[in-house]
């Protein structure tokens, strides 16, 4: 009896479990970042070390940093980036993980420090490629490219007064 029990009550965790990462996904999908956000946030309270659920909470915090108003698109890519290292650290074998991490790194450089040097880390994972169109070496020098000069520190010097004067979070 107690064994049937204990079949039973590890089905409905798996059914729970797959039924969250269903619901969180197709809301991620339906451009709904903010429920799937939610969905994937209870998931994790259940399961605090499933590199999926971070994985897709940090995808979904990520385009909510995309389409936010600047005051709160950097707390979402903070926790967007919180997430998806927790997801690469968590299953650092997952190349699904790897590569979004590494895009994040990428795209993502004027909410944080550090991001594109990061990235340059991650190419050690990843092996060498051409350098070609497309490569993930051309997309770094490329990002690095547009994050330099006097253009980008005037940007981010207003993201920093910004930040200061409570219109947006800190660059870290």
């Amino acid at each position: 009896m107690a064994r049937t029990a204990f079949l039973l009550l590890a089905i409905a965790y798996a059914a729970a479990a797959t039924s969250s990462q269903t619901a969180g996904e197709a809301l991620f999908r339906d451009c709904e970042f903010k429920a799937a956000a939610h969905v994937f946030e209870s998931a994790l309270r259940d399961e605090p070390d499933n590199a999926r659920f971070h994985f897709w909470l940090g995808n979904s915090y990520a385009r909510m940093a995309e389409v936010a108003s600047p005051c709160s698109a950097p707390r979402n890519a903070r926790k967007a980036r919180v997430h998806l290292e927790a997801a690469v650290r968590l299953d650092p074998k997952n190349g699904d993980f790897r590569n979004e991490l590494f895009e994040f790194y990428v795209d993502s450089p004027e909410w944080f420090d550090g991001g594109l040097d990061h990235a340059a880390q991650m190419l050690e994972w990843f092996g060498p490629d051409d350098g070609g169109p497309g490569t993930r070496s051309r997309k770094l020098a490329e990002s690095r490219s547009d994050h330099r000069g006097a253009g980008w520190g005037y940007r981010k010097g207003i993201l920093r007064i910004s930040a200061a004067l409570g219109y947006a979070a800190p660059i870290r």
